[in-house]
């Protein structure tokens, strides 16, 4: 699951971190691969600031489930610092940790590469590469496999070319997917095979139309809080979320959810679009984006989706790497 750390107004920090720690259990005890956290800076609702800190606590309440960064904005970090922050997680709790970078400025591309090539190096040998004087990685030993999150072509073929395993921001940017999807297979150089997973948000229920309400709820936050002032108080958005759903936030959530990037639906409904998205990409994994503010819900949305899969795969449809 691509978690964010939700965090609604009036809401303490205390209090998100232990919801996001009960779907991390949640995730881990229904045997979903990985959980990682993406990392957004002032942005209404999202706590996830700071993926390296809450994956070592997340770490610490799992027993198996991967954790790591989903999208870490590597042109806003300096390689070293992130290459020693998740070696030592790696060391820390051996064979969990994963790394997932991205880049955030259109205009970018040359520094996200350079610096890729440098975490990589670091990671890899200990050192970024030649003419960098004598600095080392500290606590190097094995290291945390990298992974590109790209929502272009570009970002793709930069993972392709290095031989990285990628995930298409599939959730964001539905309509390059298969433009990143072809430029990642076209120019992937290396000895071994790509490695391709999609990005999806998701709404699950036992109906079509329960999932949709909760969909529906998630819209009515996510839109308020997208909508309030800059100067808006703690106090002022409790208040502007107190309200109930509207008809036309009920009209918006049914015109979004048929978002490529959403998956809104039953369990059957959610693992056939599923399955019809691996068959169309030839994806490896798909990834999780539970569209929902409420834990429990989250935890919910992961159980009705692992149940629908499960079918899936008892009745000799494609075996489907979900992830969370």
């Amino acid at each position: 699951m691509l978690d964010v750390v939700p965090q609604l107004p009036g809401q303490s920090a205390a209090a998100a971190l232990r919801e996001t720690a009960e779907v991390a259990l949640a995730a881990d005890n229904l045997g979903y691969r990985r959980f990682w956290l993406d990392e957004q800076h002032g942005v209404r609702g999202v706590g996830g600031a700071a993926p390296a800190v809450i994956a070592a606590v997340l770490a610490a309440r799992t027993d198996r489930i991967r954790l790591g960064a989903g999208g870490l904005p590597l042109t806003n970090h300096r390689p070293l610092v992130v290459a020693e922050q998740f070696a030592a997680l790696a060391a820390a709790y051996p064979s969990r940790i994963d790394l997932g970078v991205a880049v955030l400025e259109p205009d970018a591309h040359a520094t996200f590469q350079e610096r890729l090539d440098e975490l990589c190096g670091l990671l890899q040998d200990g050192t970024p590469g030649a003419g960098s004087g004598d600095v080392r990685l500290a606590l190097a030993g094995p290291p945390p496999p990298v992974f590109v999150l790209a929502d272009d072509p570009g970002t793709a073929a930069a993972a392709a070319v290095r031989g990285l395993p990628l995930f298409v921001a599939h959730h964001r940017a539905p309509a390059v997917t298969a433009a990143a999807v072809a430029a990642y297979r076209e120019q992937f150089e290396s000895n071994g095979r790509p490695y391709l997973a999609l990005t999806v948000g998701v709404v699950a229920a036992d109906s079509d139309e329960e999932a949709l309400a909760r969909f529906a709820e998630y819209v009515r936050v996510s839109s308020r809080l997208a909508a309030a002032g800059p100067d808006a108080s703690s106090a002022e958005l409790v208040a502007l979320l107190r309200p109930a759903l509207t008809a036309p936030e009920r009209a918006l959530a049914e015109r979004l959810r048929e978002d490529p990037g959403h998956v809104v639906g039953s369990r059957t409904t959610v693992a056939s679009r599923l399955g019809t998205l691996v068959a169309e990409t030839a994806a490896d994994e798909v990834m999780l984006v539970p569209l929902a503010f409420d834990g429990l819900i989250r935890s919910a949305i992961l159980r009705t989706v692992a149940a629908g899969l499960t079918k899936v795969v008892r009745t000799g449809g494609r075996p489907l790497a979900a992830t969370a």
